[in-house]
C-alpha cells in the first residue's frame, strides 16, 4: 500500500533518483567486473608449472672472449660447463637449453602431422641438452627421453628425434599415442617423435601454454644457457659456487643468475599491480555509493521533515517512517541494480572482445547485488532512523 506514494514522491524527484540509480549502476558493473578480474589474476598465479620451481636456477654464460667466435669452440665449451657444474655439492641435475620457466613468451614454431590432413599447430619449441626433463622435474609418460647420441649440431640437420609435451601429443593426436609419428616443418624437415613427457606449463602470448616440442641440441651461439636443479635448501651455495666453477672452464666471460621463483615474481608483478589497481577502485566505488545513497537519504528526510511530522501527529508509528524510506531506497537500488546488470555483462563483453578479458561468472554478479541490497540498506538505516524519531510537533511549527 506503501508503494504507491513512495513511487510518486520519487517522481517529483527525477534528477536526484536518476543519479542515484546510475551510480548504483555503474557500481555493479564495475565492481562486478573488477572482482572478475582479480579472480582471473589469482587464478593464473595458482597455476602450477609442473616443474621444480623452487629449486630451479637460471644461468646465462655471456662470452666476450676472441676464442668464442668459432662455433666449434663454443660447443666443446658449453658441454664443458655442464659437465663441472654437475660436479657442484647440492647440484642435482643440469640442462643446456633455451626454455626459461614463466618468462611469459619463449621460442615458437608451427608443425603437422606427416600423414594427417595438413593442418598446422602452433607449439612452443626449445632446444635443449638430454638432462631437460630430469631438471625440471616432470616424467617421460611414454616411450623414451632424448640421448646424447640424438644430438645433431649441424646447422642444416633435415632429421631431428624429438620430445613433446603430453599437452601437444593430445592437440594433435586426438588420443592416440605419438611416439614413432612424425613432423612436416615449414622448411621441410622431418621430426621423428620418440618420448612424450608430462606435465608441462609455461605462460605464453598465444595460448600454447601447453604445447612444447623440444630439439636435442647445444644452445651456445650467442651465450650459453642453462638451467640447474638443485637440492632443497642448497639454492644459495650453489649459487655461490657456479660463477667460480664456471670461470675454472674458461673465463673469457661474464655471467647472469637468477633463481626460478624471482622469474615467476617478476613474471606475476603485473598481476599484482591488477589486484591492487582493482581492489582499490572497488573499495573506493563502494564507499562513494553509500555516502552517495546516505546523502540523499539525509536531504530527502531533512527536505520532508514536516511531512514527516505530519504524519506522526496522524498517528504513523516510528516503524512505520523506517520503513517507508526503507522502502523508498529499496525501489531505488533495484532500479539502479537492474540497469547495472545490463551495463555489467556490456563492459564485460567489451573487455573479452577487445581485450584478454574472461567471460563474467554469474556468481560475482549474484554477489554484487548482494552487497548492494545490504549496502543501501545500512546507508539508509541511520537517515531513516532519524526521520522515525521526529517529533509531531514538528507538524505544528509556523503555523
Amino acid at each position: 500500500m506503501e508503494i504507491g506514494p513512495i513511487v510518486r514522491a520519487l517522481t517529483r524527484n527525477r534528477t536526484r533518483v536518476l543519479l542515484i540509480v546510475l551510480q548504483i549502476a555503474i557500481t555493479l558493473a564495475v565492481v562486478t567486473n573488477a572482482v572478475n578480474m582479480i579472480a582471473t589474476e589469482r587464478t593464473k598465479m595458482k597455476q602450477a608449472s609442473g616443474f621444480d620451481d623452487d629449486n630451479l636456477l637460471w644461468v646465462f654464460s655471456r662470452p666476450f672472449a676472441d676464442s668464442f667466435g668459432d662455433r666449434a669452440f663454443r660447443i666443446t665449451t658449453t658441454r664443458s660447463d655442464v659437465r663441472a657444474l654437475r660436479t657442484i655439492p647440492g647440484v642435482k641435475s643440469v640442462v643446456n637449453t633455451n626454455f626459461i620457466p614463466w618468462q611469459g613468451g619463449g621460442s615458437s614454431g608451427e608443425v603437422k602431422a606427416a600423414g594427417g590432413d595438413g593442418s598446422s599447430y602452433r607449439t612452443q619449441e626449445y632446444t635443449a641438452s638430454p638432462a631437460f626433463t630430469d631438471t625440471l622435474g616432470v616424467k617421460i609418460v611414454s616411450g623414451r627421453n632424448i640421448g646424447e647420441g640424438d644430438i645433431n649440431d649441424e646447422p642444416n640437420a633435415t632429421t631431428a628425434n624429438v620430445i613433446i609435451s603430453r599437452g601437444l601429443e593430445r592437440l594433435i593426436f586426438k588420443g592416440q599415442s605419438a611416439v614413432g609419428k612424425q613432423f612436416i616443418e615449414p622448411d621441410n624437415s622431418v621430426d621423428t617423435i620418440v618420448g612424450v613427457f608430462d606435465p608441462f606449463y609455461n605462460p605464453y602470448g598465444w595460448p600454447i601454454h601447453e604445447y612444447c616440442l623440444v630439439y636435442p641440441g647445444t644452445v651456445a651461439r650467442n651465450g650459453a644457457l642453462f638451467l640447474v636443479r638443485v637440492n632443497p635448501g642448497a639454492m644459495k651455495s650453489v649459487s655461490q659456487a657456479v660463477e667460480k666453477k664456471l670461470l675454472s672452464v674458461n673465463d673469457g666471460r661474464n655471467f647472469e643468475m637468477r633463481t626460478i621463483s624471482e622469474v615467476r615474481d617478476k613474471y606475476f608483478t603485473e598481476g599484482r599491480i591488477v589486484i591492487m589497481a582493482m581492489t582499490a577502485v572497488i573499495i573506493l566505488i563502494v564507499i562513494v555509493t553509500g555516502l552517495g545513497i546516505v546523502g540523499v537519504t539525509s536531504f530527502s528526510v531533512t527536505e520532508r521533515k514536516k511531512q514527516i511530522g505530519t504524519r506522526r501527529a496522524l498517528g504513523a508509528t516510528k516503524s512505520a517512517i523506517l520503513r517507508y524510506f526503507l522502502m523508498e531506497n529499496w525501489l531505488i537500488t533495484n532500479s539502479g541494480v537492474l540497469l547495472g546488470i545490463l551495463l555489467a555483462y556490456g563492459l564485460n563483453y567489451l573487455l573479452v572482445t577487445h581485450t584478454s578479458g574472461v567471460k563474467l561468472d554469474w556468481r560475482y554478479l549474484i554477489a554484487g547485488v548482494t552487497l548492494l541490497w545490504v549496502q543501501g540498506i545500512v546507508a539508509t538505516l541511520v537517515p531513516a532512523m532519524r526521520a522515525a524519531a521526529v517529533s509531531p510537533v514538528i507538524a505544528t511549527r509556523g503555523v
